[in-house]
């Protein structure tokens, strides 16, 4: 036993002192590797820093030198896809973003990223595929789902729209403006049932809302089902009657019915209606104008004036009531009442020049030029070189005998017109201006021009 010690004794020294090695080994392994953690998180500090500062260069050189030395450090490569991409450089950027997933396959960023590049480079199919799986593990994040849906549209494929959508109502719920997509994609697919039965939905969800029966209405009157239509529309009736989409619905539906009376009766509740933008009247306010001036009959001139004047009463500041009103008088040559309505149209809106060539006409018509002259300045302003407009005010001044200043406007009238029809006019009122002033030798003179043709 005491020869066996010695040996004892130098094995115990010999592991001690391994285990001391070892343990020292260890020890500068996990130093070196918490050095090397360390550099990489102050570098890609470093590279965000320059990224958002945009010194895309400078981070791409840190980005690229991180991966370098570490291979498996994803954030760097994924920081590199959006620098690839911001230069449109495509290729790059798809390459980074597949060693991003390829080290960390649950991140749902990298291929969030990845479906958002497919689109860049216009591989729809690529990108659904992309956000389908995206969208299978966030299941209820509607802007995925907007994204995917985006694809299938640009794909052509408006069935996976509207399945894509309905998802999106499971997260979102009923949503107007979703329905109304997925109806016009139904219509566009030729499926009117469908369309409206997006709408038949909503309306078995919430009863009481007239807009969902007149959407149902319009397409099936759009489509050539105007009973189908009317059965929706009298429902909304019952709910809201005085819903001015309903009753330009159903003004339309009178009109294809050929009942003018009911067509006048839902027009006029919408003019009268002064929440109703006067953009939205001005079509139909026109329409029936066009009608009335092209037949002229008694019938379609009696139905735009009565249009007019519910337009008025809705939208009492605004020019176009007032001119319909009084290019009517003109049509059936009421003169003396048009006056009115012209001086209402010129106070709200005295910008278009048509409007004061018909008051020009209206004063010739009644011979009370004279009454021009309220309107010296604001056409002057407006106008300061039309040949019509100085001659009219050549007239007024005429008319009210201040000889001077009619012959003032009338000559500057005369050096800017050239038709022969227009400057025989301009002579003959400047040979009665020159007659006011008593100068007969010099009115002789513009007489005689007046009377060449």
């Amino acid at each position: 036993m005491k020869r066996i010690t010695p040996l004892i004794i130098f094995l115990a020294v010999a592991v001690m002192a391994f285990g001391q090695t070892q343990k020292t080994r260890n020890v500068a392994k996990t130093d070196a590797t918490a050095v090397s953690a360390r550099k990489v998180s102050v570098d890609f500090t470093s590279g965000l820093k320059a990224y958002y500062s945009g010194h895309n260069s400078e981070a791409l050189k840190i980005f690229n030198g991180i991966v370098l030395d570490n291979p498996k450090h994803d954030p760097s490569y994924f920081m590199l896809a959006k620098i690839y991409v911001s230069q449109k450089n495509y290729a790059d950027a798809k390459d980074a973003l597949q060693q991003a997933m390829k080290i960390d396959k649950k991140n749902i960023w990298y291929k969030v990223d990845m479906a958002k590049l497919y689109s860049l480079m216009g591989n729809d199919a690529a990108a659904a595929k992309m956000w389908e799986q995206v969208c299978k593990e966030k299941d209820n994040n509607e802007y995925y789902l907007y994204s995917l849906a985006e694809c299938y549209l640009n794909m052509e494929n408006p069935k996976k729209v509207i399945e894509t959508y309905n998802r999106m109502e499971k997260v979102m719920g009923t949503n107007d403006e979703i329905t109304r997509v997925k109806a016009s994609l139904w219509l566009y697919m030729n499926d009117v049932k469908s369309a409206v039965g997006e709408y038949d939905a909503l309306i078995a969800k919430y009863p009481h809302n007239a807009d969902y029966y007149i959407q149902a209405g319009i397409i099936c009157q759009s489509n050539n089902m105007p009973d189908k239509a009317y059965e929706y529309y009298g429902k909304a009736l019952v709910i809201n009657p005085d819903d001015p989409q309903l009753n330009l619905a159903l003004a339309a539906y009178w009109e294809g019915k050929k009942r003018p009376d009911k067509v006048s009766e839902c027009v006029t509740k919408v003019f009268s209606n002064p929440d109703v933008p006067i953009s939205e009247k001005q079509p139909y306010m026109r329409s029936f104008m066009a009608t009335a001036l092209r037949t002229k009959s008694q019938a379609d001139l009696v139905r735009a004036g009565e249009m007019a004047e519910a337009l008025i009463k809705g939208n009492p500041n605004e020019a176009e009531g007032y001119v319909c009103k009084a290019r009517l008088c003109v049509v059936t040559q009421q003169y003396e009442q048009a006056l009115p309505y012209y001086d209402k149209a010129l106070y709200y809106d005295n910008t278009s020049y048509s409007l004061w060539e018909d008051y020009c006409y209206v004063l010739g018509r009644l011979d009370r030029h004279k009454e021009f002259l309220k309107y010296e300045k604001d056409v002057l302003s407006l106008f300061p070189q039309n040949a019509a407009i100085l001659y009219e005010l050549g007239l007024a001044y005429l008319q009210d005998g201040n000889a001077d200043k009619a012959i003032q406007y009338l000559k500057e009238s005369l050096t800017m017109t050239f038709e022969s029809e227009k400057k025989v006019l301009v002579n003959k009122a400047l040979g009665d201006a020159y007659h006011l002033k008593g100068d007969e030798t010099t009115a002789e003179a513009y007489w005689k021009k007046g009377k060449q043709r």
